[in-house]
């Protein structure tokens, strides 16, 4: 059996992470997965209980974060010079330490999960065996990533067999900046789909929003559009915020919805499982500015909630045909009346368009489609 060599990024939390298990573990019917981690956490936890292999390595990004602001701000900036070493040095370090740890000669293809990580381009080119690179974020769009390589583009061209877009506004934008569009491959993520969901028949909303408490996954966008819905119906909406947060954003909204008077929200921490709380809900809500693809989109479609996304990134690529809602991104009035009229809907009319999601995240999103085509693509390279 041919040995993939996967190359996780270092934040165990989030979307990616988990697209990156449901694959290893969906196709290792077919080939051996082995996966490439900075540290123990919830994906080498999620390996130990389904016989995953999986190795660790001090490996180091070279594109980095810098959403701070104010101090935060500032001190990354002056750290910038040393950080920028320690990724030179970790990484030069973890090249010279793997054939310690595996037999490289053994590995067919390798996998990097998230194109901040360039530590699978070097193996590759180090070891001469085909790279592919998951384009799972556009990095300035959404994270204003910052990048120790002069010419990343060049680099990542020079050094990919093919890449993995998770949307098409994601391969767009990856061939603007200069990627091979040749070599660009629309693959959609995959996500466990919920054979038998369980339906909340609530007449009032409970509404999820699941993703970190940051700006730019929209929060507020929710917060002013519930402020615009009459009391008499913004009274019978409960609102679920699960996710890390940022202290200032949090805050910040925790301002307005005290200055709004806004009742039934409510904040919770990060979860790895949420078809746990699934059932809580009958509407799940995304109002990111510029989502590469929207897991979590598929996930409320999966467990059949109605869907609301903005026309942003690559939400109306999931979202369309009657299968959910789309508002215009900072409208908060669009966004306050799809809200109104869900509210209004009977049972009927609101099954009709959760089935409609369901059918569509079954067909076109799950776990076992995103294995399919990825696989068609590894042996086309093998070949």
């Amino acid at each position: 059996m041919k040995k993939i060599l996967f190359v996780s990024n270092a934040i165990q939390e989030g979307g990616a992470t988990k697209s990156l298990f449901y694959l290893a573990n969906t196709l290792k019917n077919d080939f051996e997965p082995i996966i490439l981690v900075t540290k123990k956490g919830y994906l080498t936890d999620m390996c130990d209980k389904n016989n995953i292999k999986y190795l660790i390595l001090n490996y180091k990004p070279f594109l980095i974060d810098e959403r701070a602001t104010g101090l935060k701000k500032i001190i990354k900036r002056i750290l910038r010079p040393l950080l920028k070493l320690r990724y030179i040095i970790c990484n030069k370090i973890s090249l010279n330490k793997i054939d310690k740890l595996i037999n490289m000669e053994e590995i067919s293809l390798i996998h990097t999960n998230v194109n901040r990580d360039d530590f699978g381009a070097l193996l590759s080119k180090k070891f001469n065996i085909p790279h592919i690179w998951h384009l799972r974020e556009f990095g300035d769009l959404d994270y204003k990533c910052y990048s120790y390589r002069k010419n990343y583009i060049k680099f990542m061209n020079e050094n990919t067999k093919y890449f993995i877009a998770i949307s098409n506004a994601v391969k767009n934008h990856f061939v603007t900046k200069g990627i091979n569009k040749d070599k660009i491959k629309v693959i959609y993520n995959g996500v466990k789909i919920n054979n038998n969901p369980k339906i909340n028949e609530n007449k009032n909303l409970n509404i999820l929003f699941m993703g970190g408490i940051q700006e730019s996954k929209g929060q507020h966008e929710l917060i002013e559009a519930l402020n615009l819905i009459p009391k008499e119906i913004s009274k019978n909406i409960k609102v679920d915020f699960y996710g890390t947060s940022v202290k200032d954003y949090k805050n910040l909204l925790i301002n307005k919805i005290n200055e709004y008077n806004l009742q039934n929200i409510t904040f919770h921490d990060y979860i790895n499982n949420i078809d746990n709380i699934m059932s809580n809900y009958n509407v799940g809500i995304m109002c990111s500015k510029s989502e590469a693809f929207g897991r979590v989109i598929v996930e409320y479609m999966a467990n059949k909630l109605i869907t609301i996304v903005p026309n942003r990134g690559a939400c109306p690529e999931i979202v369309s045909n009657g299968t959910g809602f789309v508002y215009k991104y900072g409208d908060y009035d669009d966004l306050s009346n799809i809200i109104i009229k869900i509210y209004k809907m009977n049972f009927e009319e609101r099954k009709e368009i959760f089935d409609k999601g369901y059918e569509r995240a079954k067909l076109n999103f799950s776990a076992e489609k995103n294995a399919e085509n990825i696989i068609k693509l590894y042996e086309k390279i093998l070949k």
